[in-house]
């Protein structure tokens, strides 16, 4: 990307985000709790959203990476943890569609790509993190309606998910006891993630849109 192509990165200090954000390097601005823009809470969300503006501009790609994932079954959930897998993968997103993405639709260009999960797509039961699954799924739901939504306008919208992840912050048991699944034989890494995305924001992703593209080395299959 050059400085006539900016990203914005939201949760981009940590895992996948980080990972990005060190990518696409002086042309990438990261939000996250820690660098005081909170994407769940919509004041904060605007008065960042203003800012960026006046100091960058309109972003051309906007990757949203944010998305808290724990495993409880569905029966020993609580609400506290329904309400924190709604409002950081759901809430989140929305909020940042329809605060940041319009001034894209205005700009007249523009890349937006959501975080799901490896699977997301799949009509079987999740049991391992059901209310997470079902947060993706309606993610994936509202990628795809905002692609339509947005499509005339000349912006494309896309969902990006991952597998097994290795990575900082990444959830190690889960992972461990999974990676053994995985038809390619490996978890995946950062990099993995890093060529979709770039897919996605070079020109040669510029007929792309309402997609979910698959990270996951064939464990969803």
């Amino acid at each position: 990307m050059t400085p006539d192509h900016p990203i914005l990165v939201t949760g981009g200090l940590s895992g996948i985000g980080a990972a990005v954000a060190a990518e696409y390097g002086d042309s990438c601005t990261s939000w996250s709790r820690r660098s005081g823009v909170d994407v769940t809470d919509q004041d904060s969300l605007r008065r960042a959203t203003d800012q960026y503006l006046e100091a960058v501009g309109t972003p051309f790609g906007l990757l949203h990476c944010v998305g808290d994932f724990d495993e409880q079954p569905l029966l020993e959930s609580d609400l506290a943890h329904f309400e924190q897998m709604l409002n950081s993968n759901l809430t989140s997103a929305y909020l940042v569609s329809r605060i940041v993405v319009p001034t894209m639709v205005a700009a007249g260009r523009g890349r937006v790509v959501f975080f799901g999960a490896g699977g997301v797509e799949s009509q079987t039961a999740k049991a391992r993190a059901p209310v997470y699954f079902a947060m993706k799924t309606a993610l994936l739901s509202m990628t795809r309606s905002l692609a339509l939504e947005v499509a005339g306008a000349g912006v494309t919208v896309n969902m990006i998910s991952p597998g097994i992840i290795r990575h900082e912050t990444s959830h190690r048991q889960s992972q461990d006891r999974m990676e053994a699944e995985v038809p390619l034989g490996r978890a995946g890494t950062v990099e993995d993630i890093i060529g979709a995305v770039q897919l996605l924001l070079s020109p040669q992703g510029s007929y792309i849109t309402g997609s979910n593209l698959t990270v996951d080395g064939g464990l969803s299959l």
